[in-house]
This record gives C-alpha cells, structure tokens and sequence, in this order.
C-alpha cells in the first residue's frame, strides 16, 4: 500500500491547545521530512534535489531550505548553473504556496523572475528562504533569496502562483 502525502497530511494541533495546522503545513513538513515523499518524486531524483535539500523550518506562509549543491549541478566552471537556482526556488515557493492551503488542491507558478547576483561555487551549502509577501484567497506573491554560507544572497527570484482547479486528487 502506497502512503501518499494526503494521507499522512492529518491536521495536528500543538500540545499547547493552540489552533490546529492546515492542510498544506503539515503536507509541507511531510513531504519535506526525512524519507518524505518529495524526496521520491522523479524530478527531484533527477535534478539531484533528493539527496541535496534538508528542510529546516516550516510555517505558514514561509519555508526555509538547506541544500549542499554539488557537482553534478555544475555548468563547465564548477559554478552551479542558473536553471537549477531557478528548479529549486520553483520547489521551494511551491511549498510555500501550500502552507497557505486548507485542503489539497492543484496549483501552478504563473511566473518566475530571477536575479543571479553572486556566482554560486558548488561543494557548499547554501540557505534557501521562501516567504510569501501576499496572498489572496487564490493567488500569491513569493520571494525566494539563496544565501551562501556568510549570509550574503546569491540569487533572488520573485514568482506569482494560483490555484489552477477546485477539486484535487492526488494520483498514484
């Protein structure tokens, strides 16, 4: 039997009595978890994400990554190539964007502009913090800034997303 993220997603309240989490955080913390299932999907095996990104804090409206970029993410230099900045900010304010659902539903980056500010040499570790900016009952603004290990930023990308349906079901 297969255990999706659905599945595993049940809204959980804190031991304190405070108000439950929604839907999309705890799929977030889930999915991120050691040995969730985001590490299984096929385009983060193949991009190399599944071994590289560690999730370091969830919550709502905000995701913060972890990820040692490695070699294989090079281009020719040893400077890892701009579209794989770019494949992890896109993973990265899709997380963000589902800590702001209640329940599952499908949704899709409408846009996304980056900003390359500082090579990235792969062999480090770099912070990736996602946080939304603002949000409407469908849509929302989010801002990813990749930070090298001193804490100065690297790249910055900016992305609009929506919910693209109504009813949702996860596929096998």
């Amino acid at each position: 039997m297969e255990i999706t993220m659905a599945d595993t997603a049940t809204l959980q309240s804190d031991p304190s009595g405070n108000t439950a989490e929604n839907w999309g955080l705890t799929a977030v913390k889930t999915a991120l978890a050691p040995g969730g299932r985001a590490y299984d999907l096929p385009f983060m095996k193949t991009a190399g994400f599944s071994d590289s990104i560690t999730l370091l804090q969830a919550e709502k409206g905000l995701v913060l990554i972890e990820w040692q970029a490695d070699a294989p993410l090079n281009s020719y230099d040893g400077i890892i190539h701009g579209g794989m900045q770019t494949a992890l900010a896109d993973i990265a304010q899709g997380h963000a964007f589902s800590t702001l659902i209640d329940a599952p539903c499908g949704f899709s980056t409408v846009d996304l502009t980056s900003r390359y500010l500082r090579p990235m040499p792969s062999g480090r570790t770099y912070q990736v913090e996602t946080k939304v900016l603002e949000s409407t009952r469908r849509t929302a603004l989010i801002e990813t800034v990749i930070r090298r290990e001193d804490g100065k930023t690297v790249s910055r990308f900016l992305g609009n997303w929506q919910i693209v349906q109504r009813e949702f079901q996860l596929k096998n």
